[in-house]
């Protein structure tokens, strides 16, 4: 789920997975290109590293040709070599054992020379075995590295510390890949990435160092040692970024650079190195000062990390002295094996962060030998098994000649010793291993079959709550365990086990930790170190709290309607974190315990409960009365003009309004009908009370702005907003009708368009402004049409247009108006008002087909003759 107030972090998230995603699948597009199809492909015979087109090293086929060291490239195959895409590009759409023409020049010859190099094969034969592992294995490593680094930012968006480890884990990627060595038009985005990523990764390694989790002493100290590292670093990058790109596409562009190159790349390599190691030293003296969780995840991190990159640095020091690529004439065993230790670091930074509360270094290796032990050894077997097992059938089917006995029964043996191991005997080891490691599995079905059988026995609260935490604690090793109920507007402590119970400990229920619970509806973490934590926002009172009862999960006790209480749960014996199948029982528990506190509630209340439910029936009727007397009672009588009006709301009252009045005459014209149609946001008690709110304004408003419509509904809008909560509105549409002229102005305030039939022809009044109640200050314009005989005004709001049927089909604008327009043509539904405003009605009944009704449903009708 994504976390509130971070859209600005994952569009950077986002543009960062581009560029790295984008140089990932160019490496292993090349790579594996180049594993499977190396005897066909020819190599690049020469490099020329820092010095452009001026020769460095040379492979065989190169110096068989006669060029040497410090010659200049002129030309490859007739085309200048203005850089390595040229080069490249040459070498590609050739084959091996196909001639590379060049032209140079040697230093002391200004006369142009040529040479005729015999391209030869990446591979001189296929690959074997162990380099399709080395090859997958690295490319996995990059792969994991890159995703968990993505993973941690995506799970964590707000929290520094991820993006640091993103900038850690995003260099191992570029490490493996080359961007001279790749093609295509996304080569690029793939160098600028190459260079972010080295840039980013030792100054990453060192904020984290620093940073986590909380700020290092050495750099309170000494804080502008991290901003010498990070000014030279970073000063150097562009250095970086110009040598890429002028060295693949353009030599001239970096030729005054050349020169400095090495030293350059050596002070640059110092730089990270020096950076790399001010990681550990800051890491090293918070161990021994830091306490509890965080001691716990420094130890992790710093062993995690020093088990995870000594290895690989140890290679990277060979390579450096050596002059090769990582790994190059290595024994792929070694390489395997480190490259499969470094796989700790990605895992170790990605647990520190995203775990909620990290386990001691013992117990965390105890678990993963239980993780490994326990499901990956057997599945392990398992797929040894079955190999065994077809590896033998094989050899029995394609064998010629009579079977013996001995080979049947020996097939039959492996068959049934595979079924056994795979259905009877690894599930018992699971057991075995699982308790042996760790601690007693539970039965969750078993667990929540008891506490239901025991919870449907108990009609007080105190015997009730006794149970449930006894068997929380006894099924997970839990000491402290407190429960909150709820009791008015707050939620009182009233069970601790472990804990001291104070009078004291109350969680209002517009309280942070109350109101996650609410929305959430699930177990919540109490984690005080994360930044993104929803505790950031709690008040000190809660997080006292919560701190003084070691609670390190909250549990909500949902009931029918409401909250009906939090369980609080300390730390396990173990140490270990809540687990997903904990948080899982944990919640069935939780589900059935409220409903049984609610049972309880129930039957102490019944009595008051029925007597207040029929309160509640009479005080509704009552209202529904006084709704259906704002109506209008008695339609004002005009020549030519036939006024009806219908609203069915969809509960006993409803927000739906409508209203006809004459308005006095205004600068000597002629009195003038008003009419007005609203639609309250939401239903019931509250909807009506803003409609009755919104008459007396309109009432009110249009006596003091007579003909100023605009002025109006501002004034209008200003009433209902002052007399409504933030989350209130209404969609309203207010004209007046001048009987003499048949001039009808309007301000339509973001409600359905009223439609104007005239014949075939239908004019939609248009909205001229938003919507009333919901902003203080709106500008209204208004607008005006001028009615003929024979044209019938229809005013709706959505609940007619959008009825449902059973099957949730709606009825729809346009059918709403095709009915109209058809009835219009039946005597017995167009002779007034009233009748058309009841052939829609029944139209729209039967479209529904009894459906229940969901929305408030209203019609006003002008017609003019």
């Amino acid at each position: 789920m994504l976390q509130r107030s971070a859209r600005l972090q994952y569009l950077l998230l986002a543009i960062v997975a581009f560029f790295a995603l984008t140089h990932l699948y160019l490496g292993f597009k090349q790579n594996f290109y180049t594993q499977a199809n190396g005897r066909y492909l020819a190599r690049v015979p020469f490099f020329g590293n820092t010095r452009g087109a001026t020769l460095t090293s040379l492979l065989p086929e190169a110096t068989a040709a006669g060029l040497k060291a410090d010659d200049t490239i002129l030309t490859v195959n007739g085309r200048p070599f203005t850089g390595n895409i040229v080069l490249s590009q040459e070498v590609r759409h050739s084959q091996p054992n196909q001639l590379l023409d060049v032209t140079f020049v040697r230093p002391g010859n200004s006369a142009p020379s040529h040479a005729s190099i015999v391209l030869a094969p990446i591979h001189t034969q296929a690959t074997t075995l162990w380099g399709w592992i080395v090859l997958t294995v690295i490319s996995l490593l990059a792969a994991f590295c890159l995703f968990t680094g993505l993973y941690v930012v995506l799970a964590k968006p707000r929290n520094p510390h991820a993006w640091l480890i993103l900038g850690i884990l995003g260099y191992f990627d570029a490490l493996f890949v080359s961007p001279s060595s790749l093609h295509g038009p996304l080569v690029p985005i793939a160098i600028i990435w190459s260079v972010i990523s080295q840039t980013a990764m030792p100054l990453c390694l060192m904020g984290f160092g620093i940073y986590f989790p909380d700020r290092s002493t050495i750099d309170i100290r000494f804080p502008w040692i991290k901003w010498l590292f990070v000014l030279l670093i970073v000063s150097l990058m562009p250095f970086d970024m110009l040598q890429l790109f002028g060295h693949n596409y353009n030599f001239a562009l970096v030729r005054w650079l050349d020169p400095y190159l090495n030293r350059i790349f050596a002070i640059d390599t110092i730089a990270s190195f020096l950076a790399i190691c001010y990681f550990f030293i800051c890491l090293l003296p918070r161990i021994r000062t830091a306490t509890g969780d965080a001691r716990r995840r420094l130890r992790i991190l710093y062993l995690g990390t020093s088990i995870g990159l000594a290895p690989f640095f140890v290679l990277l020091f060979i390579a450096i002295v050596r002059k090769t690529d990582v790994g190059a004439a290595m024994p792929e065993w070694i390489v395997l094996t480190i490259v499969g230790i470094l796989f700790l670091f990605p895992l170790t930074l990605a647990y520190v962060v995203v775990v909620q509360r990290a386990m001691d270094v013992r117990i965390l290796i105890r678990q993963g030998t239980k993780y490994f032990f326990a499901r990956q050894s057997i599945v392990i077997v398992s797929i040894l098994l079955t190999t065994w097992m077809a590896y033998n059938i094989s050899r029995f089917f394609s064998s010629s000649g009579h079977h013996r006995v001995v080979d049947v029964v020996r097939i039959f043996g492996i068959i049934a010793l595979f079924f056994a191991f795979r259905f009877v005997f690894s599930k018992r080891l699971q057991q075995r291993i699982d308790q042996r490691f760790f601690r007693e599995a539970y039965s969750t079905e078993q667990v929540l079959s008891e506490i239901s059988d025991e919870a449907r026995t108990f009609t007080e609260v105190a015997p009730l709550l006794n149970t449930i935490t006894q068997r929380i604690g006894d099924t997970l090793h839990v000491d402290r365990i407190a429960v909150f109920l709820r009791s008015g507007d707050t939620y009182h402590l009233q069970l601790a086990t472990g804990a001291p119970l104070a009078a004291s400990f109350t969680l209002p229920a517009t309280s942070t930790t109350i109101t996650t619970l609410t929305r959430g509806r699930s177990p919540a973490n109490v984690y005080r170190d994360d930044p993104s934590s929803w505790l950031v926002d709690a008040s000190e009172a809660e997080r006292t709290a919560l701190a003084d009862l070691s609670t390190e999960l909250l549990v909500p006790l949902p009931g029918r309607k409401n909250l009906a209480g939090v369980m609080a749960l300390g730390p396990k014996r173990s140490e270990e974190p809540y687990s997903r199948t904990d948080r899982q029982l944990l919640q069935s528990i939780a589900s059935q315990t409220g409903l049984a506190l609610e049972n309880a509630e129930l039957l102490e209340h019944l009595t008051t409960e029925i007597s207040h439910r029929e309160r509640i029936s009479r005080e509704m009727e009552i209202a529904r009365e006084v709704q259906e007397r704002l109506y209008p009672q008695v339609y004002p009588n005009l020549p030519g003009i036939d006024l009806a009006g219908f609203c069915r709301p969809a509960q006993a009252v409803g927000g739906d309004y409508y209203d006809f009045f004459i308005l006095p005459p205004y600068r000597g014209d002629e009195e003038r009908l008003a009419l007005a149609l609203g639609d309250i946001s939401g239903k019931g008690i509250s909807a009506a009370l803003l409609m009755a709110s919104l008459r007396a304004s309109l009432r009110s408003a249009a006596q003091l702005q007579p003909g100023d419509l605009a002025t109006l509904m501002r004034h209008v809008n200003r009433l209902v907003y002052e007399s409504s909560t933030t989350n209130r509105y209404a969609t309203f549409f207010y004209a007046e009708l001048d009987p003499e002229t048949r001039v009808l102005t309007y301000v339509n305030a973001g409600h359905n368009p009223p439609l104007v039939l005239r014949g075939t022809e239908t004019i939609p009044l248009e909205a001229t402004g938003t919507v009333i109640g919901l902003i203080p200050n709106v500008v209204y314009t208004r607008s005006a049409v001028r009615l003929q005989p024979g044209d019938v005004l229809i005013a709706f709001t959505d609940g007619i247009s959008e009825a449902m049927n059973a099957a949730e089909e709606e009825w729809g604008e346009a059918n709403m108006v095709a009915a109209a327009q058809t009835l219009l043509t039946q005597p017995a539904c167009s002779t007034t008002a009233q009748q058309l405003i009841t052939c829609i009605v029944q139209a729209a009944d039967r479209f529904t087909a009894g459906a229940p009704q969901h929305d408030d449903m209203t019609l006003l009708i002008c017609a003019i003759h």
